[in-house]
């Protein structure tokens, strides 16, 4: 099969089956009665992202680590990006303005495991700390003492939108069926994703574009599509905490994704063999980021939005990141 059917076929499988690993994470998170922050930044932000972390994985093991690295910051980018349409989409007032505070906390978290992983990219990772890299070491410890700090942060903020209160703790074989769904929908990920990777190398290949902008733009984009796909339905739904704390949250998985993909590479570090070029990418991920959080922060009536950094700005931002990343990887 050519290499681009390959992609389509493997791509349509790995989004379709994020997709319900989101929807049967939602329920599986629902029943256990945690609130929407958790919800969206911990357990539906690790379902969207698994497709991240098994795809990449796969392509560190066939010898493609800046294809893996690219996709896990073309994947926070795109993730942003959604945020910024899904901001655009809300009429006034916008999202972003109607979320609670404490989701800056996700940002924030997702900002600080970003700089380490950019140090560690410009620093080639070393020295490595029994073969394993000290920036994804750091990522990880970093990460769970994050979660541990959402835990404590997980409270329901005094406003929530009319869906928000409506959602309704699933039964017990509601939440047994989501189980069921959840392990067959990892489970056609894992059979997928190393065509995924493998063909998006070769994809990259034939149109003439580098390894890692491949897995910046084309990888990360298709890994993304679960949460586009969780983003649109929460947003109509008016689940506004869910929409940002999946997008924000499964950027901070994406980068505690770089503990285990060090650890699949054997000895050495694994930023040591990433194409320098993706520090653009890591640095208009943090950008992105920043961007939303000052939205989310800015909870003034009256809004200028000409001198305001808003989403229109933040898409803006993200096709210049992608550009400029073309140019250094080429």
């Amino acid at each position: 099969m050519p290499a681009w059917l390959v992609f389509l076929v493997s791509g349509g499988a790995v989004a379709a089956a994020g997709t319900r690993l989101a929807k049967d994470g939602d329920t599986i998170a629902e029943g256990t009665g945690l609130g929407g922050m958790w919800v969206g930044a911990i357990l539906v932000a690790a379902a969207t992202s698994l497709p991240e972390l098994l795809t990449d994985t796969h392509a560190v093991l066939q010898g493609l680590p800046s294809l893996a690295v690219g996709d896990l910051f073309g994947s926070c980018m795109a993730n942003m990006m959604v945020l910024a349409v899904a901001d655009l989409a809300t009429r006034s007032p916008r999202m972003l303005t109607r979320v609670a505070v404490n989701q800056a906390l996700v940002g924030t978290l997702g900002i600080v495991l970003m700089v380490v992983a950019t140090i560690g990219l410009l620093a080639g990772g070393s020295p490595a700390i029994f073969g394993i890299g000290w920036p994804p070491l750091v990522v990880g410890f970093a990460y769970v003492a994050g979660m541990r700090l959402l835990h404590r942060n997980r409270e329901e903020p005094a406003f929530r939108t009319p869906a928000e209160v409506e959602r309704v703790r699933p039964s017990r074989a509601a939440v047994r069926r989501a189980l069921i769904g959840f392990a067959i929908a990892a489970l056609v990920i894992v059979v997928a994703a190393p065509y995924l990777a493998r063909s998006t190398a070769e994809l990259g290949r034939q149109i003439g574009i580098s390894e890692g902008f491949a897995g910046l733009l084309l990888l990360a984009f298709t890994t993304s599509l679960p949460e586009i796909a969780v983003s649109y339905a929460s947003v109509r739904a008016g689940a506004y905490s869910l929409t940002v704390g999946n997008l924000l949250g499964s950027n901070c998985f994406n980068m505690a994704a770089l503990l285990p993909l060090d650890l699949v590479h054997g000895p050495g570090s694994l930023l040591a063999e990433v194409h320098a070029g993706l520090v653009v990418g890591a640095l208009f991920g943090m950008l992105l980021m920043a961007l939303a959080l000052l939205d989310i922060l800015n909870k003034s009536e009256r809004r200028f939005w000409v001198i305001e950094p808003g989403p229109a700005f933040m898409v803006v931002a993200y096709l210049a990141g992608v550009y400029l990343t073309y140019r250094l990887t080429s």
